[in-house]
């Protein structure tokens, strides 16, 4: 189970972003893959987006993830270490564009240079509590407010501000001069009116977007988490290692279940040599060995299921991932350990079935 567990913590982790987005579509970037690429769009798609009918607003999300360097947050001055990079979101605070469970101080990041942190951030940046000033990017910045979106495998924390503090302080400094800070986007997020159609306004903004260069896509919320999912599962390695891992803990559980059954057989093969010369079938001899097959699957995944239980609590707190234990993949690995025990049951009673009850008496 704990191989499962990093792959689903890794899949999980890198979308959990996504089921805070307060929004019905997304423009992004065909090429930004995963939301850690630096591809942007040009803003000019969100005017495109707003003249649809059917939509009623636009609004985009910066993203930041190299350039927006995290001072330590020690209580002494002088004792702060180095910067890290942390993530960044750029949001309108009046458009409530991200919904999380508990009170957010959104009207807190208006003020210039303010910022609110995340609670799950590692502890590499120091501490983070509202109240607290230090830096990013060299500039001042102040933690106004908390809110919790977790950690995943290329974020350590997240800041949120206000549009005008993130273009001021990670877009301005790095913007060629008479060009604009704002000219492109992360992404944007658009809302529909009360009753509109999301397929017909999703195929209404990409016509409109046609006469473009093909650099915007138009997608829902599920789309884009499942491309992300889809791209950490396929085109990483660390996605083929755990893959590869899971098959690799299925097949060792194969053998190790065979070796448990093949053994008990050939302990009682004189008793099966009897029930053979009763009159017993052979399907009624290899329906004894799955019996025990399945009694193993049923205690062997009972102490797995607590054993892993645990260890699932002890390793999300330790590395932030969400390790979640839901009924889906419950039901699905209880259904993989008892296919395992019985393709090793079968395996185990091939041997039964040439036994002449002649030779072992």
């Amino acid at each position: 189970m704990s191989r499962t567990a990093f792959r689903n913590a890794l899949l999980d982790s890198n979308t959990q972003f996504h089921d805070h987005l307060n929004a019905d579509l997304v423009l992004v970037s065909p090429s930004r893959q995963a939301l850690s690429f630096p591809e942007r769009f040009p803003r000019i798609r969100l005017d495109q987006a707003r003249s649809v009918p059917g939509v009623k607003e636009v609004h985009p999300l910066y993203i930041e993830g190299a350039l927006s360097q995290l001072r330590h947050t020690s209580p002494n001055l002088l004792d702060r270490g180095p910067s890290r990079s942390i993530r960044v979101l750029g949001v309108n605070p009046q458009a409530n564009l991200l919904s999380f469970p508990n009170e957010v101080a959104w009207k807190s990041i208006e003020a210039p240079g303010a910022a609110l942190y995340d609670t799950t951030s590692k502890s590499d940046f120091g501490p983070l509590s509202t109240g607290i000033v230090t830096e990013l990017a060299g500039r001042r910045l102040e933690l106004t407010g908390s809110f919790t979106i977790g950690t995943d495998f290329t974020t350590d924390g997240t800041l949120i501000v206000s549009e005008q503090t993130f273009l001021d302080q990670l877009r301005k400094p790095y913007t060629m001069p008479g060009q604009s800070a704002a000219a492109s986007v992360d992404l944007a997020l658009i809302r529909l009116e009360p009753g509109a159609n999301l397929t017909q306004v999703q195929t209404a903004i990409r016509k409109e977007l046609a006469s473009g260069e093909g650099d915007t896509a138009v997608m829902t919320i599920a789309e884009l988490k499942e491309r992300e999912r889809t791209f950490w599962l396929n085109n990483t390695p660390i996605g083929f290692a755990f893959g590869f891992g899971m098959f690799m803990g299925f097949a060792v559980g194969l053998v190790i279940c065979y070796q448990i059954l093949s053994g008990d057989v050939a302990d009682h093969l004189p008793e099966y040599a009897t029930l053979k010369a009763m009159g017993y079938s052979n399907r009624a001899l290899a329906w004894v060995v799955v019996q025990e097959a399945l009694i193993l699957a049923v205690v062997g995944f009972a102490i797995g299921l607590v054993v892993s239980w645990a260890s699932y609590e002890f390793l999300t707190g330790l590395t932030g991932m969400p390790m979640r234990m839901t009924p889906d993949r419950l039901i699905g690995m209880f259904i993989a350990t008892l296919v395992m025990c019985c393709i090793s049951a079968l395996i185990a009673v091939l041997g039964l079935f040439r036994v002449d009850p002649a030779d072992v008496f």
